[in-house]
Order: C-alpha cells, then sequence, then structure tokens
C-alpha cells in the first residue's frame, strides 16, 4: 500500500500499528478507492462506503485533518486516534451544511479554534 499512495513503508506502517493519522491528501485518495473515511478514523461502520455516507467532500474533509494536525503539532497538543477520527468527524458534519465557501473556511477557522481549547482540556493520551 506504500507504494500505491507512494508513501514510505514507515510512514504506512505509522497509519497501521501506531493509529497515526494520514494526511488530507492520503485520505482524499482512499475515497477514491471507496475506503470509507469514517471507518479510517473511528474504526465504526463498514470498510467501504458503499451505501454509507455518499457524497462526501474529500477536499473539505483533508482541510479539517489538516487543520487538526497542524493545530495538534503547532500546540504540542495529543489525542488518541480515535479521539482524533470523532473531533474530525463533529467538525465535518458541522461544516458541510455550510453551502457558502467563504463561510465554511470562516466556520473552519472557528472549530479548530474550538478544537484546540478542547484538545488542551483533554486528558494526555499516555503516548
Amino acid at each position: 500500500m506504500s507504494a500505491r499512495f507512494d508513501l514510505g513503508v514507515n510512514t504506512w506502517q505509522g497509519y497501521e500499528r501506531l493509529g497515526k493519522l494520514p494526511k488530507g491528501e492520503t485520505l482524499a485518495q482512499l475515497l477514491n478507492l471507496d475506503i470509507s473515511v469514517d471507518w479510517l478514523l473511528t474504526g465504526h461502520g463498514d470498510m467501504h462506503m458503499t451505501g454509507n455516507r455518499p457524497g462526501l467532500d474529500a477536499h473539505l474533509l483533508g482541510q479539517i485533518i489538516d487543520g487538526v494536525l497542524t493545530l495538534q503539532a503547532q500546540d504540542g497538543l495529543q489525542a488518541s486516534p480515535a479521539s482524533q477520527g470523532q473531533l474530525i468527524s463533529r467538525i465535518y458534519d458541522r461544516l458541510i451544511a455550510i453551502p457558502d465557501e467563504r463561510e465554511r473556511r470562516g466556520a473552519l477557522r472557528y472549530a479548530l479554534d474550538q478544537a484546540r481549547e478542547d484538545l488542551a482540556e483533554a486528558p494526555p493520551t499516555g503516548r
């Protein structure tokens, strides 16, 4: 799989064995393969999207994931992969309902600011 996505073996093993989140671009490629991002991020539901959430906006999802990973790196905040997936899913569910792209960008900034606060208050993951 690492070769298919032009990623290093260690990077792919980090996803599979350590539960690290792929970047938005990699998730968008997985979406194109009918892999459910809900399943990847939370472990719940079916692995394949068929019949799950048609019309998933891969670009928006990538922006949210990159935003969450960036704020975690900038602030040194940590959350378990399951918590990250749940946070990303909640943000996505709120933003997908906003049809205007400009409003959506503003809402994303606000959601990431709120996520920063939520992650700062969360207990450490123990890793």
